[in-house]
């Protein structure tokens, strides 16, 4: 039976309301243009009914009350007279009738990479993602409709949502660039910046107040990087590591550590070049160690020593004898390393280990003595025989 059947045979009242199917829809368009007068309108407490005629807005009814309905008719609601059909006498409203939600709309998603940005410390471009919710509002269900949504039929929770989180996608990613050069942070360190990222979200996204929305905060979000991304970080975060280990030795050298830095120096660029980890290796690494450190200490004096706290020259190591090398026949030399007895020179023949006297570890401390020191530097136990 047609809404004029139901004019013509004096039923006056009709039940107008957002379906139970329809309740997760954020805009409902109710399907039949063509109303009855005294129909009983149903609004709940957290929607707006927003009426429409030819395209023009004519008005916005809220809940009359729990357990209560509006009874449309002109006579209390003065703006339906604009909305009456002549044609049937003033028994029908002709409109577009919108059911919108407006409660807060939470979890609603956003996501996506991130522009690429500069880490601050490992000085590597990369590309962050990230992903997490928003909630928002509709406070103007009218300006929504007029300015954003518009009167089709398409009023589907993706349509309406979408402009918003492209609109909160773009606060972030403006956001985290900028936040990343104010505060100098690592760039994988952003999640620890979880809630004063968050706020910073929200307060920079657009005032969408021309079209009836307001952002009200964030939810749970992550920052996360591709495989390949983990990968560029974690050989950068290695490489740093060499470079700062290099310049705690080169402070160490200008306090006249001679000895710690060229061993530590000779170490790195071992590992660098092919990383072993044996006894022959190691020796070999602390005989460049040495041989760089005497060096040093050579340099420096011939251009007059390094001027201690005192204002006193520090002068080379006095030389000393080294048994393990200078007993051998036939004016051989035993090895420190392998005890083999090798020509006289810098290096054993046998393993290449070095023939020059070694510094020994403090049986205390650990720290390198220097070869004739009898006292260890650092904490002052005596120096192994």
């Amino acid at each position: 039976m047609g809404i004029f059947n139901f004019v013509r045979s004096g039923v006056r009242e009709m039940m107008i309301a957002r379906p139970d199917t329809a309740r997760h829809l954020i805009v409902y368009k109710h399907p039949d243009r063509t109303i009855p007068k005294w129909a009983q309108l149903t609004v709940g407490a957290d929607e707006a009914a927003v009426f429409f005629r030819d395209g023009s807005l004519v008005g916005v009814l809220r809940t009359a009350g729990v357990g209560q309905r509006h009874t449309l008719d002109a006579g209390n609601i003065p703006f339906l007279s604009k909305l009456v059909d002549s044609f049937t006498g003033g028994n029908v409203f002709v409109t577009d009738l919108f059911f919108v939600t407006m409660r807060p709309i939470r979890d609603t998603k956003f996501g996506g990479p991130l522009p690429p940005m500069k880490d601050p410390e490992l000085e590597i471009t990369v590309s962050p993602r990230i992903y997490g919710t928003f909630q928002w509002q509709i406070v103007e269900p009218d300006r929504f409709i007029v300015n954003y949504l518009g009167l089709g039929q398409d009023t589907s929770n993706e349509r309406v949502t979408g402009f918003i989180q492209t609109k909160f996608m773009n606060a972030v990613k403006r956001t985290v660039p900028e936040f990343v050069i104010r505060r100098s942070i690592e760039v994988q360190a952003l999640p620890a910046y979880h809630e004063e990222l968050g706020q910073t979200f929200v307060q920079r996204c657009e005032d969408l107040s021309d079209i009836g929305v307001r952002f009200l905060g964030l939810g749970d979000f992550t920052i996360n990087f591709s495989e390949e991304e983990l990968r560029r970080i974690q050989e950068a975060q290695d490489r740093y590591a060499v470079i700062k280990a290099k310049k705690r030795a080169k402070d160490e050298l200008a306090e006249g550590n001679y000895l710690q830095y060229a061993a530590g120096e000779a170490m790195l660029q071992a590992n660098a070049r092919g990383g072993g980890s044996g006894p022959m290796e190691a020796g070999m690494g602390m005989g460049m160690g040495v041989m760089m450190a005497q060096m040093y200490q050579h340099v420096l004096g011939n251009r007059g020593g390094v001027s201690g706290g005192g204002g006193h020259a520090v002068n080379p190591s006095p030389p000393v004898n080294n048994p393990q090398a200078s007993g051998g026949k036939g004016g051989a030399v035993t090895c420190p390393s392998c005890g083999a007895q090798v020509p006289p020179g810098k290096f054993c023949a046998e393993c290449g280990a070095s023939l020059t006297p070694q510094p020994k570890p403090c049986t205390n401390c650990g720290a390198l003595i220097p070869v004739g020191a009898k006292f260890c530097s650092e904490c002052g136990t005596r120096a192994p025989i």
